[in-house]
């Protein structure tokens, strides 16, 4: 009885070269979106929210797209555009990681009391004893910006895992071959 199917796939691009390239650009884009948002007068409470991971998901819908259509003949297997995904986020993550640190030092000096007074806020309403609330919340007043910096780039990370499954279930246009065990 098998239990472990054995896929063969190829891969058709480069797709190393294009993630670093487009998770640059991904990167600078959710930077720009808090910039923006910032601009309007909607500074950001957390170094992840909604408004980041929205913007991660439509960059690696975007960039997968365009790699797809770039390729010879657009044949492309679920596992490159996978690797593709991936490598775009965690590039993405680094990217914002660093705006983060360059965010709250030059931009936005009250960003780290916010994130603190957001999460706090939030361990408030949440479960647990008040001592386990309050250990909590003396741990969180140790956070400097970096530690800020860090949650965002590892929340960024983890979302591209599920954004990079998404693109890759959306544009793929080949089957993999079950390889027969010989």
């Amino acid at each position: 009885m098998k239990f472990i199917r054995r896929y063969q796939s190829d891969i058709y691009g480069n797709y190393r070269k294009a993630y670093f390239r487009d998770g640059l650009l991904a990167g600078a884009a959710i930077s720009a979106v808090v910039l923006f948002c910032k601009l309007i007068y909607y500074p950001i409470y957390a170094p992840e929210n909604y408004v980041t991971d929205i913007t991660l998901l439509v960059a690696t819908l975007f960039f997968a797209y365009r790699y797809r259509s770039r390729l010879p003949e657009k044949k492309v297997f679920f596992k490159e555009l996978m690797l593709f995904g991936l490598g775009l986020g965690i590039v993405a993550a680094v990217v914002y990681g660093l705006f983060i640190l360059l965010y709250g030092s030059v931009i936005d000096h009250g960003f780290c009391d916010r994130c603190l007074n957001h999460f706090i806020n939030g361990e408030m309403n949440g479960s647990g004893t008040d001592e386990e609330k309050a250990a909590t919340i003396a741990v969180m007043r140790t956070y400097k910006l970096r530690t800020w910096a860090f949650i965002g780039t590892f929340r960024t990370a983890v979302m591209s895992i599920m954004t990079a499954f998404v693109a890759a279930l959306i544009f793929r246009t080949e089957k993999n071959i079950v390889k027969q065990k010989t």
